[in-house]
């Protein structure tokens, strides 16, 4: 029988959203250095989503010390305005965010600000150009290395 794994500490990590997921910059111990961490990424660039997450060592995985469980402490999300004393701020800092009962069934195939019979025009006159393009360099190819001999 192995040997029980030692207790992991709790960590905290700073992540910043690149594309459709995150990239975590730092990983610390201590919650306060953390947060004070977050606070200066945010100042530097207020105008990108970070989130500090606390990670917890999950001891019933396979990875031997790869795999954790996160909890969301605090997420910074430029778009949202708050209302203060001096007015709408440029961006929010939102808590923790309840997860959802159940999740909404996705479609098979997600659309960006479309709805689902709207019709899209397809750009027929670039395909029609493309072909003559390709049809008349095949057919001066031909006459320049076949026909001319």
């Amino acid at each position: 029988m192995p040997a029980p794994r030692p207790p992991q500490p709790t960590r905290f990590a700073i992540q910043k959203a690149r594309g459709k997921g995150w990239k975590t910059l730092e990983v610390g111990e201590e919650l306060a250095h953390a947060k004070a961490r977050f606070d200066r990424m945010v100042g530097v660039n207020p105008r990108a989503y970070f989130r500090l997450i606390q990670l917890d060592y999950n001891a019933d995985s396979a990875y031997e010390g790869m795999e954790f469980n996160w909890t969301l402490i605090e997420l910074y999300d430029p778009t949202q305005a708050g209302a203060g004393k001096d007015g709408p701020k440029q961006g929010a800092r939102v808590g923790p965010v309840p997860k959802p009962v159940s999740p909404a069934p996705r479609s098979p195939r997600p659309t960006k600000n479309r709805k689902a019979g709207e019709a899209v025009a397809l750009p027929l006159r670039i395909y029609l150009a493309v072909i003559l393009v390709g049809t008349l360099a095949g057919v001066l190819a031909y006459l320049h290395f076949a026909g001319g001999r």
